[in-house]
């Protein structure tokens, strides 16, 4: 994102870090009158990434065309 110090997408201000150490950051922040709640997730190391990339690897050969999102690899039911 061009600026991404304090870019706006579709309303939503956007900032990014860049951190050595820092793979991957994700924080959802909510908050009412007083309160807030944080949900964050930090990657540290590429091999955070890889039960994903084995699931998606070994899984992709039974769904023929465009699969879109690990979720569907999942046994959810």
């Amino acid at each position: 994102l061009d600026g991404a110090r304090g870019a706006n997408v579709d309303g939503v201000p956007v900032h990014a870090i860049r951190l050595r150490g820092l793979l991957a950051h994700q924080e959802v922040l909510l908050g009412g009158e007083g309160e807030t709640l944080t949900i964050r997730h930090d990657s540290l190391h590429h091999s955070s990434f890889m039960p994903g990339i084995l699931l998606g690897a070994r899984r992709v050969v039974q769904h023929p065309g465009l699969t879109f999102g690990l979720e569907n690899f999942l046994d959810l039911d």
